[in-house]
């Protein structure tokens, strides 16, 4: 389970186009997903940023804000 507060959401960082993997240590391309309008066109839904290591898929932010917290550290 994952629970984030909306004051965490607005200190966290905005999310740049790549980010620095906590897995392996390199960097990594930000990713986002589409969503599909009522017209059938698709657009990019910003909503959720994610990444990929390894084979795996790692949540990287909400909204464009880092949430990985590892700028807290």
């Amino acid at each position: 389970m994952f629970a984030i507060g909306n004051d965490e959401l607005n200190e966290a960082p905005k999310l740049g186009e790549f980010i620095l993997c906590e897995q392996c240590g390199k960097r990594h391309r930000i990713a986002y997903g589409t969503q599909t309008l009522a017209d059938g066109t698709k657009e990019l839904a910003t909503a959720l940023a994610f990444y990929t290591c390894r084979g795996k898929t790692y949540l990287a932010g909400i909204n464009g804000k880092d949430i990985r917290g590892s700028y807290k550290k």
